[in-house]
Formats: C-alpha cells, structure tokens, sequence
C-alpha cells in the first residue's frame, strides 16, 4: 500500500487492532458475566484484561499462570485466555489453567481464526475436560466461547 504524506486515510484490516478493554466488555457480555463472579485471565494481555474488569467492577479477578490442586485454587467462573498465541503455546497454557474453571464455568479464547478452536479443544480433552456448548463469536476479534465440565462428571451424568 502506498502511503500519502500526512494523516494515513486508507487503513487495512490487519491493522485495526482490537483493545483489551473491548474484548473483555464483549467476553463478560458472551459468558453473561455478573460482578460477584470469580474470573481468571491468562495469556499475553492477561493483565491488561485484569485492569479492565476491575474498572468493570469486577473484584474477584485473577491473573492465572496455573491450577495447583483443587484445595489451594477457588473455582472461577469464567476463564479468560487473552491475547494471541501460537497453537503449541496456547494448548500448554489452557492444559496448565483449564482446571481454575468450575464444572459449568466458561472459557473464552482470543483466537487469530476460528480453525484455531481445534487446539481448545485438543488440550481440553487432553486435560480431561469437555466442553457442554461451544460458539464462536466474531464480532469484537475472534473469540470462542465454551461451557466446560470435566470429563469423568459429564460421563456420569450422561448415563
């Protein structure tokens, strides 16, 4: 693209860049998100989307780096994966945080594509985690949505 001297009045669409702020106002609207809920963010942006749910009002935010066992983490409600990252990287990260969630919690991913949800999936399952309901959004960058519960519980209510 050739560039004029002055202000830039073309802009491609790989350069509108999407801002923490809104891709956490779009994940507490998709996961139906309330202030009293337990939140934790990992990834890239983690902490730039913990920023913005406190001015949200959220006060029971975490920024997540890993389960431990479930007597030392509090169930979260929602799990936010902020900012992109590569397949490999993003699949250690989800298996390192995807048990914070409580069975029924949400997780939601910032994904470059929506072909990316391949790898949510692939390291859910290798966590022992499934998901209940999953939907891609796209609005406000490309986020996937999925209510998750683990594996071993789902199988024992589906029977």
């Amino acid at each position: 693209m050739s560039r004029a001297l002055g202000p830039k009045l073309v802009v491609s669409a790989d350069e509108i860049a999407v801002s923490a702020d809104d891709i956490v106002r779009r994940s507490i609207d998709l996961a139906h998100a309330d202030r009293g809920q337990r939140v934790s963010v990992a990834g890239p942006e983690s902490l730039a989307a913990l920023i913005s749910l406190c001015r949200e009002g959220f006060d029971h935010v975490e920024c997540a780096r890993r389960s431990t066992c479930p007597c030392a983490d509090e169930a979260s409600d929602l799990l936010l994966i902020a900012g992109l990252l590569p397949a490999a990287d993003l699949a250690d990260l989800l298996r390192r945080t995807c048990r914070l969630l409580r069975d029924g919690g949400t997780l939601i991913v910032q994904l470059q594509r929506s072909a990316d949800d391949a790898a949510v999936r692939s390291a859910l399952a290798a966590a022992g985690v499934v998901t209940t309901s999953s939907r891609i959004d796209g609005r406000a960058a490309c986020l996937a949505v999925h209510t998750v519960a683990r594996a071993a519980l789902a199988l024992r209510q589906a029977s």
